[in-house]
């Protein structure tokens, strides 16, 4: 088995719907749901700072895949650039692993991979959040180098540790 990223692509429909479909079982899925060809619109507009809906930041989104299989284990998107409320929540990267593929490894590799983009793209440094209480996602963060700065509290009570990777 070899993980690659790979940029969303007509082949992967099968796959999405598939990765779709399980976020939706474990109750997961967040936003609204797109047939893949709307999905792969909506990604072509979010990639491009000319195109990006007002209020968003560009961003270039990858599936984690399997080379031996047609399968999406996870997805990670990469925002160009931030603005104040992502410094607090959100940062550069944000990954997924679907449920049944969690706790085998897969989301620190898929942010290793997600890192070698973020330089191809010129993201130094790179900032990571995720909620204090989800240890898993700070570990893998951790392991890729990440280096805890601090823990802000947003408006919802949630409290956000932010760490920096230095490429």
């Amino acid at each position: 088995m070899a993980l690659y990223l790979a940029t969303p692509e007509p082949k992967h429909k099968r796959a999405w719907k598939q990765y779709q479909k399980e976020f939706l079982a474990a109750d997961e899925l967040t936003g609204r749901k797109l047939n893949y060809r709307a999905f792969l619109r909506q990604r072509k507009r979010f990639a491009s700072e000319k195109t990006v809906p007002k209020d968003y930041v560009p961003d270039t989104l990858f599936f984690l895949m399997d080379s031996g299989a047609d399968k999406i284990l996870g997805r990670i998107s990469i925002r160009h650039r931030l603005v104040d409320s992502l410094l607090v929540r959100g940062g550069h990267i944000g990954y997924a692993i679907v449920p049944s593929e969690r706790r085998k490894g897969y989301a620190t590799e898929q942010l290793r991979l997600g890192l070698e983009k973020c330089k191809d793209l010129g993201i130094t440094p790179v900032l990571i959040t995720c909620h204090k209480e989800n240890i898993a996602s700070a570990k893998v963060i951790q392991k890729n180098g990440g280096v805890l700065e601090n823990e802000r509290e947003v408006d919802d009570g949630k409290v956000f540790q932010r760490y920096w990777i230095t490429l």
